[in-house]
């Protein structure tokens, strides 16, 4: 046999041995949704992220990683509804949900080994066999395991315990795929969710406001995200020219009353013709095209601004723009270049007092105009976008009275407390 037939049968055993897999794989498929449906239950291969909406709690509620796949509904024989779907962020991980019918503030007991990473509790207590229990107020604690309580032992002796309240919502992190076990898994479960259900007397106390449905983020309950929302670039400063336009990861929340904050990747392309030398030495041209992006924060307030940017030192900046704006504390004149339409107005926010602060908070360049405020975002994620909206909330409360007196705003919307705490006037 020559070398190039040997090729040739070597291709076709692999192919063939490729098709075999593949059939393999998709008689174990057909099989395993055939079982699923058997029970009455419903599957979609490609769920919509939106089957999250509502939930918060940790792995929910943190980040971009929003993806969600294999998702199955139905209900267990007791009549309980569910739903089971593997959860990006929480490692492609299978997550069951039932329903409370009632609001009630968070709450997480796992089992040794089991953690929920991201879940910020005050209130900490052992559960029997050493599983650890969180939530929010003790005597919440108490009456929860008071009437769920054997009913979550009995779950934890036979699965691993990662379990939540998340708003109306009983979630589980760990189900089994197999459809045999999924079964056994979720009648271990529903007790639970029952003993909740069934004690909404002794638990009304603790009724929380229906959780918005949307995807929402943990602690932070103004803000939602959506995948893309293209709309939005029609009400933002953004890079105009070239052509598809489009938006991934935009957040939206509420910055104090009354003031809102977009923030997003934008992505667009453009195009270019490239001269270039083929192989025969003749000159050609190819169009070429360019994917951009950049990344967008923007705060829009209830009243308007001076002018005012506050951006890291530049010489170059200062030979265009002129000279900045002194300061007091020469180390911030270092650091900073402050440029204002109304100078005094720079120098009536930007005090002693808050030029230490932001010093100490390492301020990211920002600037203000109008009704917009644009910070210069250190980088597209949930832990930025706290942090400059944690950073400026500080410094629109360090604004002495007069300031907002000036700026016509009768009732400011931040202050500080004596104890240096940011409080938000409840309008």
């Amino acid at each position: 046999m020559s070398e190039g037939s040997g090729w040739v049968v070597a291709l076709v055993v692999v192919l063939a041995l490729a098709a075999v897999v593949g059939i393999v794989i998709g008689v174990r498929r057909h099989r395993y949704v055939s079982a699923l449906r058997a029970r009455g239950w419903v599957f979609d291969s490609r769920p919509s992220p939106q089957i999250a909406r509502g939930l918060v709690v940790p792995p929910f509620g943190l980040g971009f990683r929003r993806g969600t796949d294999e998702h199955v509904s139905g209900r267990t024989r007791a009549g309980t509804a569910f739903q089971v779907f593997e959860y990006e962020a929480a490692g492609d991980a299978r997550v069951v949900c039932m329903p409370l019918g009632i609001a009630l503030p968070e709450l997480v007991a796992t089992s040794p080994g089991q953690v929920r990473m991201g879940v910020v509790l005050p209130v900490r207590r052992m559960l029997p066999g050493g599983g650890m229990l969180l939530s929010t107020d003790e005597t919440y604690a108490e009456d929860v395991l008071a009437v769920a309580g054997g009913a979550i032992a009995a779950f934890a002796a036979r699965h691993p315990l990662s379990l939540a309240i998340d708003g109306h919502q009983l979630t589980q992190v760990g189900a089994p795929k197999d459809p045999d076990e999924l079964e056994a898994y979720l009648e271990a479960l529903e007790p639970v969710a029952a003993a909740i259900r069934g004690a909404h007397q002794r638990l009304e106390r603790y009724r929380q406001p229906e959780p918005p449905q949307r995807l929402g983020f943990y602690h932070r309950p103004s803000w939602y995200y959506l995948p893309e929302d293209d709309g939005v670039l029609a009400a933002v400063a953004h890079t105009t020219g070239g052509r598809n336009h489009r938006t991934r990861h935009v957040v939206h929340g509420e910055f104090f009353p009354g003031a809102w904050f977009v923030a997003l990747e934008h992505h667009w392309q453009t195009q270019r013709t490239e001269t270039y030398t083929d192989a025969n030495g003749n000159t050609q041209t190819r169009t070429v095209t360019d994917n951009h992006m950049e990344v967008i924060h923007e705060i829009t307030l209830p009243f308007s601004v001076p002018d005012l940017e506050i951006v890291d030192d530049s010489r170059l900046r200062r030979l265009v723009k002129g000279r900045s704006l002194d300061f007091e504390l020469s180390a911030f004149n270092q650091a900073y270049d402050v440029y204002c339409s109304v100078p005094k107005f720079a120098y009536d926010v930007l005090h002693p007092r808050q030029i230490e602060y932001l010093m100490a908070a390492r301020v990211m360049p920002f600037s203000m105009s109008g009704r917009t405020v644009r910070p210069r975002p250190l980088a597209h994620d949930a832990e930025s976008i706290a942090f400059e909206l944690d950073l400026l909330a500080g410094f629109f409360a360090r604004f002495p009275e007069f300031v907002w007196q000036d700026l016509g705003v009768s009732s400011p919307p931040l202050r500080l407390t004596p104890e240096g705490r940011i409080a938000v006037l409840d309008r």
